[in-house]
């Protein structure tokens, strides 16, 4: 049984519980739930933050409940959300993570009307953003084997020279030659190209401008492709872009979305293309859903296409048919 003072928001945490199906027994601002664990975590992510920041989680035994001196001694063991939740999911990572599937998102060349390549997405039962917002060594491990999974499934699925997209989370890559190198190792033991393989940098506001400068030159020295994630999202990102000068620029989602019924993202979208191609960065508009949008990035002859108007991520892309889909819509253009 699972113990749970709301505090103050009790009320919220009834109504949280009554939405969810759970039944309870409530003693004051205790919430006493008999439910299984997985029903009770599944309630508890949809809670809104506030109610997350005051309840205090512990587990009790019927028996427990009836003796006062242990009673008061489960009050003093009860966690807060995040810290239980941590536990919990480091315990059980293994199954997490065991569980996970990798996804493949088709990136189409505008120029030859094919597959150019492929970004790597980690589903697990816990969404990914969330295990990395947990404990350093629940975020390490998570980000470690969801690349490892990734380049294992790439080399067993695709042949030909596809291009991988890898995701690396910022908060990892402060060490770059052993970032790098250990990148390096693990493609050579799997005996990968490193031309295949493109790094993806993302969230990277308010990381040291040196590091990942020098991330870039390792890479790069190492026959490794660089993108910079969410470029035109801010001041940051465009001072990024500037400074890393990537391989490719994978323009920010809440600019390509609707562009063609703003002309305020239009000029800055033309203005981010126009600097790319002087600087000699490929540029990637990213979620493209709509014929329109599709028209407004071949117009700016931009070289990446990657949305749902081709494919939506796919552990099995049929890569035939996004590249049927893909020619008939680029060439009727």
């Amino acid at each position: 049984m699972l113990l749970i003072y709301a505090g103050r928001y009790s009320e919220d945490f009834a109504k949280l519980l009554a939405n969810k199906s759970l039944s309870y027994r409530k003693i004051g601002e205790v919430f006493l739930i008999d439910g299984s664990e997985e029903d009770i975590l599944d309630a508890l992510y949809d809670a809104e933050e506030h109610l997350l920041k005051e309840i205090k989680l512990t587990f009790a035994k019927p028996e427990e409940l009836k003796d006062p001196k242990l009673l008061l001694n489960l009050g003093f063991k009860s966690i807060g959300f995040k810290d239980f939740l941590e536990t919990k999911v480091f315990t059980d990572l293994s199954k997490i993570l065991g569980e996970a599937q990798t996804y493949f998102h088709a990136i189409v060349s505008t120029k030859t009307k094919k597959v150019f390549g492929f970004e790597a997405l980690c589903r697990t039962k816990i969404p990914v953003w969330k295990l990395f917002q947990m404990s350093d060594r629940v975020a390490f491990i998570s980000d470690h084997y969801c690349r490892e999974k990734a380049l294992l499934e790439f080399k067993a699925r695709f042949f030909g020279n596809y291009k991988l997209f890898l995701n690396f989370h910022p908060k990892f890559l402060k060490d770059p030659l052993e970032n790098v190198g250990e990148l390096e190792a693990t493609l050579r033991i799997k005996g990968i190209d490193p031309n295949l393989i493109v790094v993806e940098i993302d969230e990277y506001e308010g990381m040291d401008i040196r590091a990942l400068k020098m991330i870039r030159s390792f890479l790069k020295s190492a026959g490794i492709g660089v993108a910079l994630d969410d470029v035109g999202a801010g001041y940051a990102g465009l001072y990024q872009l500037v400074e890393i000068n990537p391989d490719i620029a994978k323009l920010d989602m809440n600019l390509v979305r609707d562009v063609h019924k703003d002309r305020l993202k239009q000029s800055i979208v033309k203005a981010l293309v126009q600097a790319c191609k002087e600087a000699g960065i490929r540029v990637l508009a990213e979620g493209v859903e709509k014929r329109e949008e599709l028209e407004f990035f071949l117009e700016l002859d931009v070289d990446f296409i990657q949305g749902f108007i081709f494919s939506k991520p796919d552990p099995y892309p049929k890569i035939r048919q996004i590249e049927e889909l893909a020619y008939n819509s680029i060439s009727s253009y």
